[in-house]
């Protein structure tokens, strides 16, 4: 939290949108969200339930404001999305007097053959529609997905023994090259981006020499 906190304040944005996981909901780093001019949206998990409980509660109490629901049926799964936006005067939480909505996100349907349900629950310093909340924890899934998970499933950075600090950037940015060459390629896919990587290579060449930045 505290990298985390060091580097909003460094970064010197403002009127931006921070979107965090519930590692990161804590007093702390939602003000020097705060202070730093920007708001966030941030998941509210277990880390702190007495938030979490009282969100749950409310949103059974209250009417949403607006709700926005969408479907998803990729990668073998059937999920209906219902996201709903609350006025948060009722979350009367004393770390977190900034909060302008909360926002719950119940996901149902099938994953494969398997039946599934799951509700998470978001606050934000900002009151919007239950659409453009939904768009924003879309979008920092997809970055979860296709990288944060990338990096630490495919190319276990997560179970890496480098200690040394230079080493493992060095490391990661490698680790970026390759999947960035995988996706100007086209594949989202790292693990058929692999596959197809190590029967063509010769392709790979031809491209370069024919567009040395075709790949960049």
């Amino acid at each position: 939290n505290a990298k985390v906190r060091s580097m909003i304040e460094d970064m010197g944005l403002s009127n931006k949108v921070f979107t965090l996981d519930a590692l990161h909901c804590s007093k702390e780093t939602t003000q020097a969200i705060i202070d730093s001019n920007n708001d966030y949206l941030i998941t509210v998990k277990g880390n702190q339930v007495k938030l979490h409980n009282q969100l749950k509660i409310l949103a059974k109490l209250q009417k949403p404001l607006t709700v926005y629901q969408s479907k998803d049926n990729s990668h073998g799964r059937y999920v209906i999305r219902r996201i709903s936006a609350f006025d948060s005067r009722h979350v009367n939480h004393e770390n977190y007097p900034h909060v302008r909505s909360f926002i719950e996100v119940e996901r149902i349907g099938f994953r494969g053959n398997k039946e599934y349900h799951q509700t998470l629950y978001y606050i934000s310093s900002q009151k919007l529609s239950a659409e453009i909340f939904a768009e924003k924890i879309q979008k920092h899934w997809l970055i979860e997905n296709q990288l944060h998970w990338v990096k630490d499933v495919i190319f276990k950075e997560d179970n890496s023994r480098i200690k040394k600090i230079e080493v493992a950037k060095k490391l990661s940015l490698l680790v970026t090259l390759t999947m960035n060459i995988h996706r100007s390629l086209g594949f989202l896919s790292i693990t058929e981006g692999h596959s197809w990587l190590g029967k063509n290579w010769h392709k790979i060449l031809a491209r370069c020499e024919a567009d040395p930045c075709g790949i960049a």
